[in-house]
């Protein structure tokens, strides 16, 4: 080493160790206030956090924490001088010339922290505060608070550009509010408020806190509106409109929930100006009104599900002239001037990470790449096919000029090129926070919500909000919108609960329903192959139902239902040591599908179960129609209202009875003989009487006997059991007789959609289980009713027979019926055929079609039951698997373009007696020549039965 380097080296460490030496020597800076009191070392590290009520020491000092840390020009640094003069705390940096004033205000609850001003070199991201606490029973993340039996210590924001978030360290909790310099407000002016109290005092204390900082809140009569009763009352999630109230009263009435809440596509036609969608709400917002009128007259809340940091593309923000105030996250100038008509645009930047761009490192796009394959230019949206040509990614190809009702036009060289985030949920444009746009989009939000007496709001798609400075956007817009809503309290619910949002949400925890949460990893571009295979495994004694898949050549699996259920309950105890409820939802009501059976009863009452076990509010996403199409509904819809009225309404449940139900992965059978309910644990019969998972059963232990719970999901039929009939009896869900039919050392169970209990008396579990596996079960035959296109009872519109339109279809089992004109999805057109069949039973029935699409396209027609209307929840789509060769093929229900015949059963809930149903046209090429055609139906009481062209033969002679 050269000898003026070593000398100047070594006249370094000098200085530093002076330094340190003299921080070391200069007194410890003490803070307090009339309930806490903080020594912190002149260094910036803590040295004691001290109850005044208790005089116990809070702090963790190992490791010098420190009170302040910073990135400053990209390099972490950490506060190494503190002066504190009673009023202003100045704080120092160890590698670079920043300073921070603090103004301190010691109130009786709490300290509080301001950042008055910044001089040097600026912080680009700021722990504001940091406390390190040796409280660790109980840490919660979001409120920022660390407690135990006696006492609380919460870090809490003093206003919503700051955010704050709890991290448990094993021996020590760490508790930080943090704040940055861009996007958005400057670090100056953040603020956070230290509080210790009794634990038993920590609500009180928040509130009045939130009070003295103006943050948003959500309270009536000083109580917050998550320690109202309302909080933890279930809800509906629910596809509806107008003329469905009584159907959803139905519902509500069925389950014992208390409180609905209204899809948003169902109330309005996109966000922004927020219009009705006078579809479902003919009179517009007088029909919304109507609808929470008449809810309110029954004792229910309503809520809305909303979205208020988005615009819909076909809202008047967005057509026929783009506002400026949307969200600009890339920007390119154009290389030269362009023509209204041309279709290639070079920009003179690299366009290699926009969307389409086969280069760019994002490959997963919500909604599909397609929807964010726009740049806007001045006044007009282009949208772009892809990004060229190889190696350059400097070309937008393939341009639509004029998109989403604007004006395409000649744009200058150099004129910028914006692309605007976009939700590809509702295929809308993030709004700008920082401009006036989203108080006007709050503004049209709150005349709806005020206008019409909602009582609940769900904030959805916060997702897509630049995530620069995530928690801060998530909380403007909601804060923003929920001092518009006049009432109070109001259920505040949302995609995102942030640490500033805490005071005024209600209640969290929602995920998507099953099939979506898991359904949605298999079709991103991870490297899915289009493959999955549904399993079963028994997994120490218990039957586990899954689905398989290949990505990138290695097998994954989707949890099962209820490992599901169990990842909603262990958040909502992590939302518990924030003193917010959990919720256990969104949760579906789902029929047979490619993915599942169907919700099966024991899945939904092990969701009840955990409700009951931890007073766990849980909300049903679904829609009329899925109900209706589900046979085990009528039972899911009972088992749900008798737990949630002993959960909210009924003698308190016994602790140790909570402690049984909460076991994961345990499944608990709630038994009505008579006495007070019951709950008996129990196990699956993994194979009963050889149906093939048709029949489901659970055996369980109970006194000197057994109970054993059974049921079919799609049909009926007889058990017989190999038992004395003296030693087994039967009873529905509510514990009403069932008859059984006695025979010689045997016993025949009716088995149908309901959950039929037996009580086994002097029999073990495992011989109970014997004897499911060796009986027998006669299936009731399958009823099956044909009928040709041709023989319908009325028809309206351009729907014409083959003959009629010159179409021949010589595979066709007979004439066939085509729609003949051009068709329109948005508005449909009353063109129906309406036909008649006479059920001779009633239950589950599904409907099958037997259909050709000449485009090859995934075309469909409409399925309306007698009274209703096209859009109305009731309706189906009956076709749309698109990969069928423009052969003739049977189908129910297909899933668009991939979708492969026959899809899913079209299943429906029905009396006995006659039904009258219509088939619309829905969608096709437009012509007679490559309009689908529609040959015959099929009507069964299986939905397991799938029709031939040999039986459709047969049926119709």
């Amino acid at each position: 080493m050269r000898a003026d380097l070593a000398k100047s080296l070594l006249g370094t460490f000098a200085v530093f160790a002076l330094g340190a030496v003299a921080l070391a020597q200069q007194p410890d800076v003490i803070i307090e206030s009339p309930s806490v009191k903080l020594v912190l070392g002149a260094n910036g590290a803590w040295r004691a956090l001290v109850d005044k009520r208790t005089g116990k020491d809070w702090c963790w000092s190992e490791g010098e924490p420190r009170l302040v840390e910073a990135t400053i020009d990209g390099k972490s640094d950490a506060a190494a001088g503190l002066a504190f003069d009673g009023a202003l705390l100045t704080v120092k940096f160890a590698n670079h010339d920043t300073v921070l004033t603090y103004r301190v205000k010691p109130e009786p609850e709490w300290l509080l922290f301001t950042l008055e001003s910044v001089s040097g070199a600026r912080p680009r991201s700021l722990t504001l505060l940091r406390v390190p606490t040796s409280i660790t029973e109980q840490v919660g993340r979001v409120l920022n608070i660390a407690h135990n039996a006696d006492v609380a210590v919460c870090l809490l924001t003093a206003n919503i550009q700051s955010t704050g978030g709890a991290q448990a360290k094993g021996k020590w909790t760490d508790l930080r509010i943090a704040t940055q310099d861009a996007p958005g407000p400057k670090i100056e002016g953040a603020a956070a408020a230290l509080i210790v109290c009794p634990k038993a005092d920590v609500r009180a204390v928040l509130g009045r806190a939130a009070a003295a900082f103006g943050l948003p809140t959500n309270a009536r009569d000083g109580a917050a509106s998550k320690d109202l009763p309302i909080a933890r009352q279930s809800y509906w999630f629910l596809t509806f409109g107008e003329k469905d109230v009584d159907a959803v009263l139905d519902y509500c009435k069925q389950s014992g929930f208390r409180q609905v809440m209204v899809s948003f596509g169902s109330l309005s036609v996109g966000p922004g100006h927020y219009e009705i969608n006078t579809r479902n709400f003919p009179n517009g917002i007088d029909s919304v009104k109507a609808m929470v009128d008449r809810f309110h007259a029954a004792g229910i809340l309503v809520g809305m599900h909303t979205f208020a940091s988005k615009v819909k593309k076909t809202d008047a923000y967005v057509t026929p002239v783009p506002d400026k105030r949307f969200w600009r996250d890339m920007q390119v100038s154009l290389a030269a001037a362009v023509t209204a008509e041309q279709t290639e645009i070079r920009a003179n930047e690299s366009l290699a990470e926009w969307p389409g761009s086969p280069v760019c490192k994002q490959k997963s796009w919500e909604g599909g790449v397609d929807k964010h394959q726009e740049v806007i230019i001045d006044d007009e949206i282009v949208q772009f096919a892809s990004i060229g040509p190889e190696g350059k990614y400097d070309t937008f190809l393939g341009c639509t000029r004029g998109a989403w009702g604007t004006t395409a036009a000649a744009h200058a060289a150099a004129t910028p090129g914006y692309h605007v985030g976009v939700d590809g949920c509702i295929n809308g444009y993030i709004i700008d926070e920082d401009t006036t746009l989203l108080d006007e989009v709050t503004d049209n939000l709150a005349k709806v919500f005020n206008t019409c007496g909602f009582d609940m709001v769900y904030f959805d798609g916060g997702e897509d909000v630049d995530r620069r400075r995530f928690d801060y956007y998530i909380t403007k817009n909601q804060a923003m919108a929920m001092s518009k809503f006049t009432k109070r309290p109001l259920i505040h619910m949302g995609t995102c609960l942030t640490h500033a949002l805490w005071h005024s949400f209600s209640r969290s925890g929602t995920a998507d329903v099953y099939t979506a949460t898991y359904a949605s990893g298999m079709t991103d571009l991870t490297g899915f192959t289009g493959e999955f295979q549904r399993t079963r495994e028994i997994v120490d004694g218990v039957v586990k139902r899954a689905v398989t898949y290949d990505a990138l050549g290695k097998p994954k699996k989707w949890p099962t239902v209820k490992e599901h259920i169990d990842r909603s309950v262990k958040w909502a105890l992590e939302l518990d040591k924030s003193f917010i409820p959990g919720e256990l939802g969104w949760f579906g009501i789902w029929g047979k599908g490619k993915y599942s059976d169907g919700l099966q009863l024991d899945e939904a009452e092990y969701l009840m179960a955990k409700s009951l076990a931890y007073n766990l509010p849980l909300s049903f996403e679904t829609s009329i129609g899925q109900m209706e199409a589900h046979p085990l509904t009528p039972q899911i819809l009972q088992i749900a209202k008798a737990y949630e009225d002993m959960r909210l309404n009924g003698p308190p449940v016994a602790d140790v009875t909570r402690e049984q139900l909460r076991q994961l992965q345990k499944d608990f059978v709630l038994v009505q003989a008579g006495g007070p309910p019951e709950f008996v644990q129990v196990w699956e019969v993994p194979d009963v009487a050889l149906t093939n998972d048709r029949v489901r059963a659970f055996v369980g232990a109970r006194g000197d006997g057994s109970v054993a719970t059974v049921w079919h999901f799609q049909r009926s039929g007889k058990l017989t059991l190999a038992v004395d009939p003296q030693k087994v009896r039967a009873a529905t869900f509510l514990g009403e007789p069932i008859e059984l039919a006695p025979g010689a050392g045997q016993v025949t169970v009716p088995v149908d959609q309901r959950r039929t209990t037996l009580f086994f008396t002097g029999m073990s579990p495992d011989q109970v289980r014997k004897l499911f596996e060796s009986g027998t079960f006669e299936e009731k035959p399958v009823t099956k009713l044909w009928r040709q296109a041709e023989a319908h009872t009325r028809r309206e519109g351009q729907m014409a027979t083959g003959a009629e339109a010159g179409v021949v279809e010589p595979d066709a089992l007979g004439d066939v019926i085509v729609c003949t004109g051009k068709l329109d999805r948005e508005a449909p057109q009353a063109w129906f055929c309406e036909y008649t069949v006479n059920l001779p039973h009633g239950g589950p029935w599904t409907v099958w079609a037997r259909v050709r699409y000449p485009s090859g396209n995934d075309d469909s027609f409409w399925f309306v039951p007698n009274g209703k209307d096209v859009g109305d929840e009731s309706c189906r789509v009956l076709g749309n698997c698109g990969d069928n060769g423009k052969a003739w093929h049977w189908t129910g229900t297909g899933a668009g373009s991939t979708a492969k015949p026959p899809g899913i059963p079209l299943t429906l809930i029905l009396p006995q007696g006659p039904f009258t149903f219509r088939i619309y046209a829905r969608e096709g090429a437009g012509t007679a020549a490559l309009n689908p055609r529609l040959d015959c139906l099929c009507i069964s009481d299986d939905a397991g039965y799938e029709p031939t062209d040999a039986d459709a033969k047969a049926g119709l002679k």
